[in-house]
């Protein structure tokens, strides 16, 4: 396995302002349902012909698969964008709107779960409990305060596909573990989602990464809600179906917990192929 540079930290938290202060209502739409569901009716070969092919063989590589999953994440730190790593002690970064709609042009969704953005809002909490010592229950507010991880990714899909140099905002998922007080028995990490419907779970070890986080954010605006607001995994090396979307729960278990796509068929590990990975994205 390659050996991978510390990722960026912000090195400040943020102020505490509460979820529709500073979002204000249905800003995580704003980058509109309309491009998003026409990105998912695509080919995923033809869709990502133009802007996803360093690598030659990626949509060659398309073993033994059943039907067809969401995207994923790989990477890790090499240049992180000035918009990004440039901000104000003072200010949280993100901003109302969309951002840079460029990122999301051939981001096939595959997996959205049924839910209602203004409960999300008013509601979510982040739980994280099982073989903890210390269970926890953030509010988003509670998540955005801790100190925030930067770092631009590839992400790849099992069909072939990729979307190239995302800049990921969110905080490690060792973080939050550090704070639950996670009992040495545990061996997994399972990630629950709002509807229950995708959930998902790493070997504690890969959640442990130091490029493995919680993404809350893309470019210093705050995730679409069909790409997983309020919360998603974002786990370098690992296919798109292993970085669960809209997660409200953290469960540490010595067993793992098999997700949609697993119990579909597709492997536990989900390892992007090594001929995938782009130098300084993984």
């Amino acid at each position: 396995m390659p050996v991978r540079s510390p990722p960026f930290i912000a090195d400040r938290t943020v102020s505490r302002r509460t979820v529709m202060e500073w979002l204000g209502k249905g800003t995580v739409l704003a980058l509109g349902a309309p491009i998003l569901k026409a990105c998912a009716t695509l080919d995923a070969g033809a869709a990502d012909a133009d802007a996803s092919a360093p690598d030659a063989d990626a949509a060659g590589e398309a073993d033994a698969r059943p039907d067809t999953p969401d995207g994923a994440v790989e990477a890790e730190v090499h240049d992180v964008p000035e918009a990004i790593a440039d901000v104000g002690a003072d200010e949280f970064p993100f901003q109302e709107g969309s951002g840079d709609l460029d990122i999301y042009r051939g981001w096939n969704v595959r997996t959205v779960d049924t839910q209602d953005l203004g409960r999300i809002l008013e509601t979510w909490r982040l739980d994280v409990d099982g073989m903890v010592d210390n269970p926890l229950s953030l509010g988003f507010a509670d998540v955005i305060a801790l100190a925030r991880q930067d770092q631009v990714m590839d992400f790849h899909c099992v069909e072939g596909w990729s979307v190239y140099d995302v800049p990921w905002n969110g905080v490690h998922l060792s973080t939050i573990l550090e704070l639950a007080r996670v009992r040495a028995s545990a061996s997994y990490v399972a990630f629950h989602t709002v509807d229950e419907r995708y959930n998902e779970s790493l070997r504690r070890e890969v959640a442990l990464e130091p490029h493995t986080m919680l993404g809350y954010g893309v470019g210093g605006y705050t995730l679409p809600l069909d790409h997983g607001f309020p919360l998603r995994v974002v786990a370098p090396r690992l296919l798109g179906y292993k970085n669960a979307k809209y997660v409200r729960r953290i469960e540490l278990r010595t067993t793992p917990l098999e997700g949609y796509w697993v119990r579909a068929g597709y492997p536990y590990e989900g390892e992007v192929p090594p001929s995938r990975l782009r130098e300084g994205r993984y």
